[in-house]
């Protein structure tokens, strides 16, 4: 169990929110946080390769990805609790649209994985993103 899960299984509102819903939004959690700095990362690495110019919309949707990641990450953490539902108005737009964004990134850096292994390591983080919060979505929707 990663330190999130700890954390989310900790709150004193655990015990109200089945096991499987606090698993599901440790892991996306997790992936968000993730992408977030690999997309980071990524992106600047983008900057300063020669060829910056072909990779630009791919650090565009790298910065993207890590904006969007970061806050849903944030929002799950502050949203989730009570009871599964709270936070419907926020969150489930909010992972939506870092799912949109992941599989852009996704998309983008993947294009550039075969030259580049940032962006390799980018669509890898990105896709897990996408996966994760399409997850919870099916578990929330």
């Amino acid at each position: 169990m990663n330190s999130i899960h700890r954390a989310l299984t900790a709150h004193p509102a655990a015990p109200e929110v089945p096991t499987g819903e606090r698993s599901a939004e440790a892991e996306c959690m997790e992936a968000c946080l993730e992408a977030a700095q690999v997309g980071l990362v990524a992106a600047d690495a983008c900057l300063d390769e020669p060829d910056v110019a072909q990779l630009r919309e791919c650090a565009r949707t790298q910065q993207d990805c890590a904006a969007v990641a970061a806050a849903t990450a944030a929002v799950l953490a502050r949203r989730g609790f009570p009871q599964p539902g709270d936070g419907h108005a926020v969150l489930l737009p909010l992972l939506e649209a870092c799912r949109g964004a992941g599989a852009a990134c996704a998309e983008a850096s993947g294009r550039h994985a075969e030259t580049y292994e940032h962006c390799a390591v980018a669509a890898e983080a990105a896709r897990r993103c996408e996966r994760a919060c399409a997850a919870l979505l099916a578990r929330r929707g």
